[in-house]
């Protein structure tokens, strides 16, 4: 078992967990930031086959960036900020293992993106989604948000920062699967099980054709 201040993570029967703890609402910090990519390496080294991400407690899986780290955020040091999220999304954009996010419940603005960069997502009925960005003034990538949605439902939630429900993600394929809190972990764990079960290489391999597929909406 490993972690920092904000961070917490294990290995299980190669299936790696880790759980963004930074209440009350698990905002990504550069702490936590530095935790998952630590994470991530370490599971690669000791052969971890899939990784479950999730948010500490019943209230939040990642409510966005800690904007209290940039407290007078100016035209020159937004950018800056903004990038600290991008790299984190990519690193779980390129790990060669399926990520799977066990949404507790709200995923807003970066925690969004986070959320949509899993692979696969599961939830609770707890699970609250959000592109709050117009809402704060800070607009996280879209990318994701507008490959999985239709233009009209991506440009409902982009420019009215409404949040929706665990059912209703189910029903736009935002959420591959909705189940009371206290199933959620055992979920994501079989999930993660059935994919880490499978050859490295051909998961390997089955991600990067996905990301290949979509690299001419994927920015570098």
């Amino acid at each position: 078992m490993g972690g920092n201040a904000q961070t917490r993570w294990w290995a299980d029967a190669r299936v790696g967990y880790i759980v963004i703890d930074n209440p009350p609402m698990n905002v990504l910090s550069d702490e936590n930031r530095r935790g998952i990519r630590d994470a991530l390496d370490e599971f690669r080294a000791d052969g971890v086959g899939a990784v479950v991400l999730t948010g500490a407690g019943d209230r939040a899986f990642c409510a966005g960036a800690d904007l209290g780290e940039e407290k007078h955020l100016t035209d020159e040091t937004v950018g800056k900020f903004l990038a600290r999220g991008e790299q984190t999304f990519r690193i779980i954009r390129d790990y060669d293992r399926p990520v799977i996010g066990a949404i507790n419940g709200w995923a807003m603005g970066g925690g969004l993106v986070l959320a949509l960069w899993c692979d696969v997502r599961v939830g609770s009925t707890a699970a609250r989604l959000g592109a709050v960005g117009v809402k704060v003034g800070l607009m996280a990538s879209n990318v994701q948000l507008s490959r999985l949605f239709p233009e009209g439902r991506a440009r409902d939630m982009l420019l009215t920062g409404r949040t929706v429900e665990a059912d209703e993600a189910y029903r736009l394929g935002l959420l591959s699967s909705v189940v009371a809190p206290e199933r959620l972990m055992g979920e994501a764990t079989a999930w993660a099980r059935g994919m880490a079960d499978r050859p490295h290489e051909l998961m390997a391999a089955a991600k990067r054709a996905v990301n290949l597929a979509l690299e001419p909406a994927v920015p570098r």
